[in-house]
């Protein structure tokens, strides 16, 4: 029997639709960039090991800042327990801020060094392991700029002065005598600030006290949740406040908003737009991590957000901002990336439950345009890992593609892998597990969780996704017999050398118009075969018409192999062509006639609307190339590839 090689043009759009918040598609764009924006060169980062032979269970700071001047001056008590015979101690501070004397157990000690940014204090005898005790540091000065996302700002809005702290990374140490680590978690901290009295200060847990003093007031700030260094923040202008309400599983939650005056209107109509956000997370995930304190805004002038435990300093109150700095408080901030390679588990989980308000509180329409946005950066170039590579760069750590938009579809296609079911609840038990809550944690102990719920091993998949690089790029071959079975072959070719193949299940959606139907695909090896059945002769199909891969097609052509004396009455010629194009017809009706592109373009119509024996159409127009010609009678459609010369 004769077989006859015809092509079929892929239709790829985008549906866009109303929804209650449309997804921005350059949002994580612009926030990447400003968190990376004063470090447009590569230096020099790197945990430090200072406190390795410590554990820090308390904090109490006594800061006076006065927003119209860029200093600070204080102390700062640590209590650690020595996790070995400790004869001395070390805190990172970097200058120029100036040590101006040490107290340990009532009386100043003379002996303490701070030099290359370390403070070095030894004790008159060694504190024995497992022993507790505690160390004041006096210090004062300008903080340093330009490190991490610059950690210590003094500015203005409105004409009024304004201080706030943004210490991620490493910045901690450019403000406060600190221990620089994703090891350690203080348990409780007291934030005292001194300031004068037409000033409030935000920061981390509890307001416990305002207290009046003379010209100043006191500020007394406590959370009783482990809290990461880099965590610890304090915001201090002329606040206007107020506060929003949330219902959540166990119980009322206060929202409580620091704003600008100028931005209060602005603020209070936005604001309870992320009441249905928290009462999402907080069902999907499990209950709000600091539901004993609070959550909150502060507003500051950085142009992005930073998820600072309990209170989110933030530039403005934009939807999907808010909902992504919220998302950290349980991937981030209960449970914290366990060190910069592995920002991911903080940054792409934001990014996916940002996503996933688009899934669960708006339109259909705009999740399928969350996705396909966060797919379009993922693919827009052809290497990088989801694990940061590089830690030595801020621009690397916080890669708005990589870190953020891949990671944050990885995720989202573990889910569309394992069902929401057992994704949800590996994501929950994740969040959960008393070995990790309030701890650190990273890839392995994320993998671990999704694969005992879903009886799977995912070694591959997170191999292939988070440390290794690329996407795969699919080619689709489809044999039509007259009897409407398929065979289709599932065939890529990965961008990157570093994944041979990449195992996903792959949907196609067949449709002629009036019938459709769409399967999914294990596609487990490549050049894969499947054989099926329709029960109609489908004439376009769609590659993951929801937009739940990474991934992209060759071309936007999808080959057929068709019976031609059952399945074709029409033939054509010359073909290549170079002018006219002639269509022989066996008598039937034809409703028109139309010719598209390679990419599937429509380049011309052609009115019909009769039967006919022949008919030449003039092709002159076209460039020279390959195109489809498309012929529609009463009851089917009719494709043949050709060559325009």
């Amino acid at each position: 029997m004769k077989k006859t090689l015809y092509t079929l043009a892929l239709s790829f759009f985008v549906m866009i639709g109303f929804a209650q918040h449309l997804p921005d598609k350059n949002f994580i764009a612009n926030i990447s960039k400003m968190e990376a924006k004063n470090q447009e060169k590569l230096f020099k980062l790197s945990e430090s090991k200072t406190g390795e032979n410590y554990d820090l269970y308390y904090h109490r700071m006594n800061w006076f800042v006065n927003p119209a001047v860029d200093s600070i001056r204080g102390s700062v008590t640590s209590y650690f327990t020595a996790l070995t015979q400790l004869n001395s101690i070390q805190f990172n501070l970097n200058s120029p801020l100036v040590v101006q004397s040490v107290k340990y157990h009532g009386s100043n000690l003379a002996t303490y060094t701070h030099a290359s940014n370390i403070i070095t204090i030894t004790f008159p005898s060694a504190i024995p392991i497992n022993q507790k005790d505690s160390i004041t540091i006096y210090y004062n000065g300008a903080p340093p700029q330009g490190s991490g996302f610059g950690s210590f700002i003094q500015d203005v809005h409105n004409g009024d002065p304004i201080i706030w702290t943004l210490s991620e990374p490493f910045g901690a140490a450019d403000w406060w005598p600190c221990k620089n680590s994703l090891k350690d978690k203080i348990d409780s901290v007291d934030v005292f600030v001194t300031t004068p009295s037409q000033y409030r200060v935000g920061s981390n847990g509890i307001l416990k006290s305002e207290t009046v003093a003379g010209s100043n007031k006191i500020f007394h700030w406590k959370t009783k949740y482990p809290i990461a260094t880099y965590l610890i923040a304090i915001a201090v202008t002329n606040y206007s406040v107020y506060s929003d309400y949330a219902s959540l599983q166990s119980g009322t939650l206060e929202i409580l908003n620091y704003v600008f005056p100028e931005t209060l209107t602005t603020a209070q109509s936005s604001t309870p737009n992320l009441i249905p956000v928290m009462q999402l997370y907080d069902s999907l995930f499990s209950d709000y991590p600091y539901m004993n304190e609070k959550y909150g805004h502060a507003q500051f002038n950085w142009g992005g957000g930073m998820e600072h435990q309990t209170m989110t300093f933030l530039v403005d109150f934009g939807y999907d901002l808010m909902a992504h700095e919220l998302g950290h408080q349980w991937f981030g901030d209960k449970v914290t990336c366990s060190s910069w390679h592995e920002i991911w588990v903080n940054e792409s989980f934001a990014t996916f439950l940002n996503g996933l308000c688009y899934k669960f509180l708006n339109t259909p329409s705009s999740w399928r345009d969350w996705k396909y946005n966060t797919i379009q950066s993922a693919i827009s170039a052809p290497d990088g890992s989801v694990w940061c590579d590089d830690t030595t760069s801020v621009n690397r750590i916080f890669d708005g593609r990589l870190s953020y938009n891949k990671g944050a579809m990885v995720l989202n296609m573990l889910r569309w892998k394992l069902g929401d079911s057992a994704f949800f609840a590996g994501m929950k038990s994740y969040i959960t597990d008393p070995l990790l809550a309030y701890k650190f944690a990273g890839t392995q102990q994320f993998k671990a969780h999704e694969e005992l719920a879903s009886g799977l091993n995912l070694t591959s998949f997170f191999n292939e996704w988070i440390y290794n690089q690329g996407y795969p790029v699919y080619t689709l071959h489809s044999t039509f017999s007259a009897d409407s079975s398929v065979n289709l072959v599932i065939s890529q070719a990965p961008t990157h050398p570093s994944v041979t193949f990449f195992e996903l299940p792959v949907q196609i959606k067949f449709t002629n118009g009036v019938k459709d139907t769409t399967m999914v695909f294990d596609n487990t090896t490549n050049n894969q075969s499947f054989s099926f059945h329709l029960n109609f002769r489908p004439t376009s199909l769609f590659f993951d018409p929801e937009y739940e891969l990474i991934a992209v097609l060759d071309t936007n052509i999808i080959t057929f192999n068709v019976d031609d004396a059952k399945v074709n009455p029409f033939s054509i010629s010359p073909n290549p062509v170079t002018d006219f194009l002639s269509i022989n017809n066996n008598n039937l009706f034809v409703k028109g006639i139309e010719v598209y592109d390679i990419n599937g373009r429509k380049q011309k119509v052609i009115a019909v609307n009769e039967s006919f024996r022949h008919k030449s159409i003039d092709l002159t127009d076209l460039k020279a190339g390959t195109y489809i010609i498309k012929i529609t009678t009463q009851d089917n459609n009719f494709m043949k590839k050709i060559v325009k010369l």
